[in-house]
């Protein structure tokens, strides 16, 4: 992945040579509506992009189990999803935009999953009045500022962040914690808020190091955490990079809690690491499957008798945002333009996870002071759990 730098350099040179958009205004005359779901389906982070995908699915087949759209102007009509592969690339994800501009059926995208992605596509989406639903990428530059065609139904890493480092000093009861952070925006974001707080904290970061894109062996930055001697160990990245983390801190012997982010909330975490290396692993979540909550627990079944499998936190933030759309096909919406309108009209969602969603006026979720975006879990006896008497 590349910084959000080159990111948008990529988006806007790929915009210009591109030209203006063709397309029209993803209404349609035929009897179908075309959303697109755009993120990785191939490469590192394919585990991503399949499960957002099948979370969008599994949110159409309900809303339309009755034969098509049940309430608006499109009352009737079939949905159609289409997947577009951006292999978490940045230059992908701006072709990926471009293609998605100009297929005048689409009228909306959720997507992408990769921040540098989402940073890269959108100045496309925007120019082509492409409606995108963004349930993934958590860098604040990407709301830093009102994008009118974009709506985020996750909170940012500042957020996340801040969490993560009350976390450490809170459960972990870390002194001396070590940090590991990715090289892309989404590792980037999350050191830079994390730092900030634990400084505010007073919590010690002894060492932070960062990794490379694409980097495996990482006994160079978890041997110098080691010899620093810290007590406790933050991983800011996807469960890709975190789980060989985990599983190389244990075979040198550091032997400390850890923590790892929301995005690597996957039971593929524990799978590549290990069940005996990965026990005990605290685990940041803004979805956690194991909660009592009635519409979490419709999902989980809904999710696993649909794929067979058990559902991530990137298929359940991606389900709850698929609702976003569908309320404004209800109200009205029945193109691009009116699809944008009509989600930014409406003052709340209900939607089936979270329940009540309010959208800001950067089109981020309302944070509520005081009440945390995330839940703590942790891996025991090889799964990812609620923990006792949380």
């Amino acid at each position: 992945m590349f910084s959000k730098r080159v990111a948008l350099a990529a988006a806007l040179s790929t915009a210009l040579l591109a030209g203006a958009c063709g397309g029209g205004s993803g209404g349609s005359d035929s009897d179908t509506v075309v959303l697109a779901v755009a993120g990785p389906m191939t490469g590192d982070s394919a585990e991503y992009g399949q499960q957002q995908l099948a979370g969008i699915q599994l949110a159409v087949d309900q809303y339309t189990e009755d034969g098509g759209i049940p309430e608006g102007p499109l009352k009737g009509k079939k949905i159609k999803v289409v997947k577009y592969d951006d292999a978490g690339d940045p230059n992908q994800a701006a072709s990926v935009a471009q293609k998605i501009c100009d297929d005048g059926d689409v009228m909306g995208v959720f997507g992408h999953v990769n921040s540098s992605a989402t940073l890269a596509a959108e100045p496309i989406y925007e120019r082509c009045g492409v409606p995108l639903i963004v349930s993934y990428s958590s860098n604040p530059e990407i709301t830093a500022e009102l994008h009118e065609n974009l709506f985020r139904t996750l909170v940012d890493d500042a957020k996340l962040g801040a969490e993560m480092a009350s976390f450490t000093q809170g459960e972990l009861k870390g002194t001396k914690v070590g940090v590991i952070s990715s090289d892309d925006d989404y590792g980037v974001g999350l050191k830079e808020n994390f730092e900030a707080t634990a400084k505010e904290l007073d919590l010690d970061v002894a060492k932070s190091l960062v990794t490379t894109t694409g980097q495996k062996d990482f006994s160079p930055q978890l041997t110098e955490l080691k010899n620093a001697g810290i007590d406790s160990l933050v991983l800011l990245n996807l469960y890709t990079d975190a789980a060989l983390q985990i599983k190389q801190a244990k075979g040198l012997g550091l032997d400390v809690p850890i923590l790892v982010t929301a995005s690597a909330n996957n039971p593929e975490l524990v799978n590549i690491a290990g069940a005996e290396a990965a026990e005990g692993t605290y685990v940041s979540a803004i979805f956690d499957p194991g909660s009592s909550n009635e519409g979490t627990q419709a999902f989980v079944s809904a999710f696993k008798e649909a794929n067979d499998r058990e559902p991530s936190e990137g298929a359940a933030v991606a389900y709850d945002s698929a609702w976003v759309v569908f309320k404004a096909f209800d109200e009205g919406a029945e193109d691009r333009e009116s699809l944008i309108s009509t989600i930014d009209g409406i003052e709340s969602f209900d939607l089936p996870i979270v329940g009540e969603f309010v959208f800001n006026e950067n089109h981020e979720p309302t944070v509520v002071p005081g009440k945390p975006s995330q839940s703590l879990l942790q891996v025991q006896d090889g799964e990812i759990k609620t923990r006792p008497g949380a």
